[in-house]
């Protein structure tokens, strides 16, 4: 297996958090390669700010992303059989156990009826979404947090990658300018929608099998709470 990131300076919400990010980005790869081997995906622009990051870096060609999904979105077609998607604000201290089987394989299960889905769900329903998806709206969506993302049938990947990009262009002809927040709808809500209108097999990471911290949302940004984030070395790789 082997563990795949993937940053851009360009989708970063707040530019004065790029020290932060990169002590994170430091920490989440250190652990993760005491476990496994790792592709670091990034951009020409972001190149400069990675060079303490000690692992070999895949260019992308990032003009046309927006929202921070876009970038994992894009690796899911042109990825390796072989490689998982983790964030940067996810630390391994084990190697990533994933049962065989399965179509799709994420972090954990997480509900649309949360605040940090509804707040955003209100714009797409005042703007018309279900002209275009006329499912969009349902009492509850099980949303896969996508802080690990792989995607083994292909069926299910190319539906979600379009509905992904249908959404996205749809989302910035009403507003170019839109709060990049609003990804949380199209990276997880849409995946969730997908899987829960089609029979697929699901398998969350967060289970007694993985151990990992992720800090997502703002949670990342803490005062302190990266200090205490040690990787746990392991002789082999897996």
């Amino acid at each position: 297996m082997i563990v795949s990131f993937c940053f851009t300076i360009k989708l970063m919400s707040d530019p004065s958090k790029l020290e932060n990010y990169m002590d994170m980005i430091n920490k989440s790869v250190d652990c993760a390669k005491q476990h496994h081997l790792i592709k670091f995906y990034t951009d020409e622009e972001t190149l400069p700010f990675l060079t303490h990051i000690g692992v070999d870096k895949i260019i992308i060609n990032t003009d046309g992303f927006y929202f921070v999904d876009d970038f994992k979105v894009h690796l899911l077609s042109i990825m390796g059989e072989e490689e998982v998607l983790v964030d940067t604000d996810l630390f391994l201290f084990s190697p990533l156990k994933l049962e065989d089987g399965h179509d799709i394989y994420v972090d954990f299960r997480d509900e649309s009826t949360k605040s940090w889905y509804k707040e955003y769900l209100n714009y797409f329903i005042e703007n018309g979404i279900t002209e275009i998806i006329p499912n969009f709206i349902q009492p509850i969506v099980y949303v896969p947090n996508i802080g690990i993302l792989k995607i083994k049938n292909k069926t299910l990947q190319k539906e979600y990658i379009n509905i992904y990009y249908k959404v996205k262009e749809w989302v910035l002809t009403k507003d170019e300018h839109i709060t990049k927040g609003i990804s949380i709808i199209l990276g997880q809500y849409l995946l969730g929608l997908t899987l829960q209108n089609e029979e697929y097999s699901l398998y969350y990471c967060y289970n007694s099998k993985n151990s990992y911290l992720h800090f997502s949302g703002p949670k990342k940004f803490r005062e302190g709470i990266l200090s205490n984030i040690r990787p746990i070395k392991r002789q082999n790789l897996i």
